[in-house]
């Protein structure tokens, strides 16, 4: 069982039976072999009267006194002796009339069932039923070895959404289309609230108010210790407490160089912040964001990140002189969409706007999100950059976003800070339905004080799935079995 894993509150079959066991069993039951006249004679010397005894030896006497007298026919069956039966034979009688339990299930049978199970997490639960069907899931053979059919592979899984809770978290799986437990969390990781996702079920968390960060995995376990500090590297200065708001990766954590970006608050004010694995301090090559960054994603070997004016400002990762590691900034002048203006007035004083950037075909995607403070998300519009000018010595980069309209081509988006996906519909059965729809997860930090201690409860209202075509929002996931609040926030994707 992983750790942080999931559960199922399923019953486990009993357990086997072995033939051998049953043998004695049955060979107990079986009528006594015949005796020979010398034999039987002994025997009814043997059950003469004994002498007195305590009352529990007296009663196992009385268990082997003689019958009462019996009739003719009942003395003449009685004389009759059943044929002889060997051990042999009498184990193979047992071992053919035992139950058979869920141990005997062939290999070849559970590995095409799980083929039924596109969820990894049903193929989890599927193996931990008993080892014996752990052995046949994993593609172990038990001795002595049977043919077993190749294992169907996984298909590409879709994002997990984790629903928060400090005592009871929750995640569902869009493929299975059902709520799970998450459990086996340490306490702290139930009470952080998630900064990023990352490939590989890696999370960046914000474990408490001293600023303190780690990075946790969902599917071992596994932590690594974030600094908590923040530092401008040019000039070196002193140390700021800060707060992470959304972070990106350019790798998953591995034995190979990565790093994290991240949106951050310092001062309460909005800026850049880097770390490399073993820092003792995240860094910035420069001063504070002149507008505020809403989010950022490492792509094509950068990390971009866009603003609340939808301007793009990049970072590239280089090597500096004597091997250090450094940071190429570039400020792309964007040319202003031309419905820009119109969108800003619609929307002021009456919701805001929120802009994800996301990798899909090698391509870099802006999605705006039109929350509106009565209604919620009530629209989403895709935008495509492209590049219109390249950075020179005399002139700047440039850039615009070009309108994708209503049509994704395919392609369904998942939405989430420093973590949003795109993904092919034709990879995956059963979502032809779900083209040109894009996921997103509930932001608002609505909360509502509970009456019975300080805790805060969150319901999650504003999260559901658009639909392009229709231009029409739904909520998603269906409730379910799930609780109707949560102690905790904010809503996340569990990446694989």
């Amino acid at each position: 069982m992983e750790a942080g894993g999931w559960s199922s509150d399923k019953a486990s079959p009993p357990p086997p039976s072995s033939p051998r066991a049953a043998a004695p069993a049955a060979a107990a039951a079986a009528p006594p072999p015949p005796t020979s006249p010398s034999a039987a004679a002994a025997a009814t010397t043997a059950a003469s009267p004994p002498p007195p005894t305590s009352p529990p030896a007296a009663a196992v006497a009385a268990a082997a006194s003689p019958p009462p007298p019996t009739s003719p026919s009942a003395a003449a069956a009685a004389t009759s002796s059943p044929p002889r039966t060997s051990p042999r034979t009498a184990e193979q009688e047992a071992a053919a009339v035992a139950v058979p339990t869920w141990d005997d299930v062939p290999d070849n049978i559970l590995v095409s069932v799980s083929a039924f199970l596109p969820c990894r997490a049903d193929r989890v639960h599927m193996a931990c039923v008993n080892r014996l069907w752990r052995a046949a899931v994993l593609g172990l053979r038990r001795p002595p070895p049977p043919v077993l059919p190749p294992l169907p592979p996984l298909p590409p899984q879709l994002p997990w959404l984790i629903l928060p809770s400090t005592e009871a978290p929750i995640f569902f799986s869009a493929i299975a289309r059902r709520y799970y437990a998450l459990r086996g969390l340490p306490p702290d990781v139930r009470a952080a609230r998630c900064c990023a996702s990352a490939d590989g079920g890696w999370l960046l968390l914000a474990l408490d108010s001293s600023h303190a960060h780690a990075l946790y995995n969902l599917n071992s376990g596994a932590r690594i210790q974030v600094p908590r500090e923040f530092r401008f590297r040019f000039p070196m200065g002193r140390a700021f407490p800060l707060v992470v708001r959304a972070a990106t990766f350019s790798r998953p954590p591995s034995p190979e160089p990565y790093m994290i970006a991240a949106i951050v608050l310092i001062t309460n004010r909005s800026t850049a912040a880097f770390w490399t694995e073993g820092g003792e301090s995240w860094f910035s090559t420069g001063g504070m964001f002149t507008v505020r960054p809403q989010d950022v994603i490492f792509h094509g070997g950068a990390f971009f990140f866009v603003t609340a004016t939808e301007g793009l400002i990049a970072f590239w990762p280089v090597e500096g002189e004597e091997g250090e590691l450094q940071l190429a900034r570039v400020d792309y002048e964007m040319q202003a969409r031309q419905d820009y203006l119109t969108d800003v007035d619609f929307v002021r004083g009456h919701g805001t706007m929120k802009r994800y950037l996301v990798e899909s075909r090698g391509q870099l995607l802006m999605v705006v999100r039109y929350v509106y403070d009565e209604g919620g998300t009530e629209m989403l519009r895709i935008f495509r950059f492209k590049l219109t000018g390249r950075l020179t010595q005399l002139t700047p980069a440039r850039g615009l976003w070009e309108d994708l309209g209503d049509q994704l081509d395919g392609r369904m988006l998942f939405l989430g800070p420093g973590c949003s996906r795109s993904f092919e519909v034709a990879q995956y059965d059963g979502f032809q339905d779900q083209e040109s729809t894009i996921y997103f997860l509930d932001q608002g930090f609505a909360s509502v004080p509970s009456a019975v201690d300080n805790r805060r409860w969150y319901t999650f209202t504003d999260m559901g799935r658009y639909s392009m075509e229709g231009m029409v929002s739904t909520p998603w996931p269906p409730p379910g079995n799930r609780p109707p609040r949560f102690d905790n926030t904010p809503p996340t994707w569990w990446l694989h």
